[in-house]
């Protein structure tokens, strides 16, 4: 029975149809630093994303121009999918980046 019970827990706690998290779709229009970008959806409105699970440095920091360079390179004009829960202290989007075509994921929501 114990093992029943471990299972289920497990099954609950993991399941995908349980995921509570909100997708937003939009173009990068905008690089701040290495771990934010700004996106238009197709209403026009701009969102500010915050890249979870990912710390860069400023761009006045040591290789905040390189760290910044290389989200330009990945991400900029290019539509992309944010998956995302919650916001952070200034109300920019935390959240998984998925760059188009879906599935090429290069940062994972914390």
């Amino acid at each position: 029975m114990q093992y029943f019970i471990c299972g289920l827990i497990s099954i609950i706690l993991y399941s995908p149809a349980l995921a509570l998290a909100d997708t937003i779709q939009g173009k990068v229009i905008k690089v701040a630093d290495g771990d934010t970008v700004t996106i238009v959806d197709d209403t026009g409105k701009k969102h500010r994303i915050r890249l979870g699970g990912i710390d860069a440095p400023e761009k006045n920091q040591p290789y905040g121009d390189v760290s910044t360079q290389a989200l330009v390179e990945l991400v900029s004009g290019k539509t992309v999918t944010i998956e995302y829960e919650k916001r952070d202290r200034y109300e920019r989007i935390v959240g998984k980046v998925l760059v188009d075509p879906l599935g090429e994921v290069f940062c994972m929501a914390l």
